[in-house]
């Protein structure tokens, strides 16, 4: 009869008819029981994930930038209405401009130049005027071109009176005959009809506040006694067109 031999596993006990055990015995190894066990998944927060960074809120998530960007942009909104309703009720002018002199240097050069003085006049009592840089004027003949150049850039005050000197560049290989024997000769005066087109972007200035830019076309028809030394404007008429040519 074999001996019996100590088992040091507990028994377990079998299922009884009529009883039902919910309770089991599970047998971990040292290294697992001693190490603590992962949170669960779904009650991780993404700040706890290990090897991703804490998730940060969007800027305009923050109720003090909103907040800040509100206030910026009604500020800027009531200044821009203010701004153009004083435009509005000021009811601004354009600047006039008309020809006091005219006179050609060089006449024997490949290119001489015309030398234009032009007074400009700003009407409005409380505006100044900005004469942008990129201004240009075109002296013709009869729809043929005379000379070209730039428009001067300045600034008007209100109520202002200022003389610039448009200095223009003509070609003798294409200059019109009529204008050419008016400018070589100085014993008979050639009495000439001329067109000077002045395309002048402006901008008003009420306080320290600029308004739009805008350009305007000045078409000047002037008559000249003679384009030589002792020219003289005999006639002129300078319009403002609204639409550019």
């Amino acid at each position: 009869m074999a001996s019996a031999i100590d088992d040091p596993t507990p028994a377990l006990h079998p299922y009884t008819a009529g009883h039902r055990s919910d309770t089991y015995a599970v047998g971990l190894p040292d290294d697992a029981a001693r190490s603590p066990l992962p949170p669960p998944p779904n009650n991780a927060s993404a700040s706890e994930t290990p090897g991703q960074p804490p998730q940060r809120k969007g800027f305009f998530s923050r109720p003090r930038v909103v907040f800040t960007l509100l206030i910026v942009f009604s500020v800027l909104s009531f200044t821009a209405i203010s701004v153009g309703v004083s435009f509005l009720l000021l009811s601004p002018k354009n600047p006039t401009l008309w020809i006091s002199k005219i006179m050609v240097t060089h006449p024997w050069a490949k290119h001489p130049r015309v030398l234009i003085s032009v007074k400009a006049q700003n009407p409005n009592n409380r505006l100044g005027v900005y004469y942008q840089t990129s201004g240009t004027a075109a002296l013709s003949f009869k729809s043929k071109s005379v000379a070209t150049g730039p428009f001067p850039a300045f600034f008007q005050e209100k109520k202002g009176s200022r003389t610039v000197d448009l200095v223009l560049r003509a070609a003798n290989k294409t200059m019109p005959r009529q204008v050419r024997n008016s400018i070589l000769n100085t014993t008979t005066k050639l009495p000439l009809s001329l067109d000077l087109t002045m395309n002048v972007p402006v901008r008003m200035k009420i306080w320290t506040t600029k308004s739009w830019i805008e350009e305007l076309v000045f078409d000047c028809k002037f008559k000249v006694n003679t384009l030589s030394n002792s020219s003289r404007i005999l006639s002129q008429r300078c319009p403002v067109i609204a639409e550019p040519k």
